[in-house]
């Protein structure tokens, strides 16, 4: 599995890291991804109403969308014969 994060989580990411507590990236995000699941069991989290999603997916800058846009492409597989 990969996943694409927008610029400024891979900043924190990267300074995560430095702390010296994790050892990789990957190892931050499974640690991210219990948190999540802890917090889901604890509080009987429900998913948001479409409209909140709505919402928040609107309040998202220009900017983040097009970088997340750049991520999207750059970590797509090549088309068929572009490697050709």
């Amino acid at each position: 599995m990969s996943a694409t994060v927008a610029m400024p989580q891979k900043k924190l990411l990267q300074r995560l890291l430095k702390s010296g507590r994790w050892n990789s990236e990957s190892e931050i995000v499974r640690y991210g991804i219990e948190l999540v699941r802890r917090e889901i069991e604890k509080t009987r989290f429900s998913p948001c109403p479409e409209s909140e999603l709505a919402e928040a997916y609107r309040r998202i800058s220009k900017e983040d969308l097009q970088e997340d846009a750049r991520m999207g492409r750059a970590s797509a597989p090549p088309a068929p014969g572009e490697l050709a």
